[in-house]
C-alpha cells in the first residue's frame, strides 16, 4: 500500500454476480479453524474445493478462475491480496472468516507480544484491503457477529470432525491413574497461571491424579516442579489430532478468564476434550454455557480456584471421572 492509498476513500466491493463453481480456501496450513468451520461447509457444497497455504503457495491465475468462491481463514498476505484484487471481478465472492477478534487491535491488549505482532502483520496491516475485497463476513460466535453488525457478519457455528464421531468418555479403572489435562496455547498464558495452584492442590490431595499441559518454556517453568505432570511442546494441528486420538484422557479442562479477546471465544475446546475421550470441566462463561446441550459429560464451573480444585478432587477420589 502506498502513502496515496492510505488517504484515498475506502471502496467497498460490489456483490458478486458469478455463480459459485469452486471453492478456494486460503489458510496458514492445516488448522482447527478450517477443520471446524470451513471444511465441512465447503465439502458439503458439492463444488470442487482447493486449499492453499498463504505463506508457502504463491498465487497463480489457475487458482482464481471465474466462479471461484474464496474463503480467507483468519489471515491474509499482500501477495494473495494483490492476486484477489486482480481477479476480483470474475470471482463468485470473497468470504472472510474469523473465530477470534482479529479486526479490533484494542482487543489484543494483554495478549503475548509475539501473537500481537502476528495479528498486526496478517490482520491489522491488511484491514483496509480486506474491507475493499470481502463481500461476505463469517464469524464463529453470536457475540463476534454482533460486534461486527456493520459488516453483516453471519454466525457460523463450529462442527465436530467426522473422524471423531462415536468417541465416548473413558471411565477410570479403580486404583489406576486419572489423567487430567489442559491443552491451551500461548494465548492462554493467563489461564495457565490461574490453573497452576488449582492443579498443585489436586495433585497434592490425589496420588492417582496425573496432569498434562501443552506449552512453551514459560508454561514449562510454571508446571515442571509439580509431581506427575507432563509438559508437552506445542505441536502442529495434524500431530495434535493424532496425539488426542491416541490419548486415554479422563478430565479435560477449559478455563477462560474475562477479557475483550476471550469474549469472542467459541466452544471448540469441547471437541478437543471429547476427542481425548474425556469429560469436560469448563468455565461458566457464554461460549461454554451456551453449548452444554444437556450433555452429562460437559460441566461448567465459576472461575474460582477453590471451586475447581474441590470438584476435581471429588472426581478423582470417587473414581468416576464424571462431573456431578
Amino acid at each position: 500500500m502506498t502513502l496515496f492509498d492510505r488517504w484515498r476513500p475506502i471502496r467497498r466491493p460490489a456483490p458478486p454476480t458469478e455463480p459459485v463453481l469452486r471453492w478456494l480456501v486460503l489458510q496458514q496450513g492445516p488448522n482447527p479453524s478450517t477443520d471446524y468451520y470451513i471444511r465441512p461447509r465447503a465439502e458439503a457444497s458439492g463444488c470442487p474445493v482447493a486449499y492453499r497455504h498463504l505463506d508457502l503457495d504463491l498465487p497463480t491465475p489457475a487458482d482464481l478462475p471465474p466462479g471461484t468462491r474464496v474463503v480467507i481463514v483468519r489471515y491474509l498476505t499482500p501477495a494473495w491480496a494483490e492476486a484477489l484484487q486482480r481477479h476480483q471481478a470474475q470471482l463468485a465472492g470473497i468470504v472472510y472468516f474469523m473465530d477470534d477478534e482479529l479486526l479490533d487491535p484494542q482487543a489484543w491488549q494483554g495478549l503475548p507480544a509475539p501473537y500481537r505482532q502476528k495479528l498486526q502483520r496478517y490482520c491489522g496491516r491488511m484491514h483496509r484491503v480486506l474491507t475493499e475485497l470481502v463481500t461476505e463476513y463469517w464469524g464463529s460466535t453470536a457475540p463476534l457477529c454482533e460486534r461486527h453488525a456493520d459488516r453483516a457478519m453471519q454466525p457460523m457455528p463450529p462442527l465436530p470432525l467426522v473422524e471423531d464421531a462415536g468417541r465416548v468418555p473413558i471411565q477410570p479403572v479403580p486404583g489406576e491413574p486419572v489423567q487430567i489435562f489442559y491443552h491451551g496455547t500461548s494465548v492462554h498464558i493467563d489461564e495457565m497461571r490461574w490453573l497452576r495452584p488449582v492443579i498443585a492442590e489436586v495433585l497434592s490431595a490425589c496420588p492417582l491424579a496425573q496432569f498434562e499441559v501443552i506449552g512453551d518454556h514459560e508454561v514449562n517453568r510454571l508446571f515442571r516442579d509439580l509431581p506427575r505432570t507432563r509438559v508437552l511442546h506445542p505441536m502442529g494441528w495434524p500431530n495434535y489430532l493424532s496425539h488426542c486420538r491416541a490419548m486415554r484422557g479422563h478430565i479435560g479442562l477449559a478455563p477462560l478468564l474475562p477479557g475483550a479477546f476471550n469474549a469472542a471465544r467459541s466452544s471448540t475446546r469441547y471437541f478437543d476434550i471429547e476427542r481425548c475421550r474425556a469429560v469436560a470441566i469448563a468455565a461458566a462463561t457464554p461460549p461454554y454455557l451456551s453449548d452444554l446441550s444437556d450433555r452429562p459429560d460437559r460441566r461448567c464451573l465459576d472461575m474460582a480456584p477453590s471451586i475447581w480444585s474441590t470438584r476435581l478432587i471429588e472426581m478423582v477420589q470417587t473414581g468416576t471421572g464424571q462431573p456431578r
